[in-house]
């Protein structure tokens, strides 16, 4: 019996970014995402020792995101969340 989770509804498109969180390891799952969004996943969706990485989708392709251009994109948007 699968537990799947349901996030809330993010529509994705217009000109806002995409953004694909992928879970590694014994049961992988990909997350695509609004920034906005970022915060609900890592906090509520993926466990604490959790190893994942997010990347963009930029110019038809996924872009690997760094830490620091994230908190950046975190603070030029208002959004009040840091990854560590």
């Amino acid at each position: 019996m699968s537990t799947e989770t349901q996030l809330p509804a993010t529509i994705l498109g217009g000109n806002e970014r995409v953004f694909l969180i992928h879970r590694e390891g014994f049961f992988t799952r990909d997350y695509f995402c609004n920034l906005k969004d970022i915060p609900y996943v890592l906090q509520n969706e993926l466990e604490t020792n959790d190893s994942y990485t997010i990347s963009e989708y930029w110019n038809k392709k996924f872009k690997r995101c760094s830490k620091k251009h994230l908190n950046e994109m975190f603070v030029a948007n208002q959004i009040s969340f840091t990854i560590k």
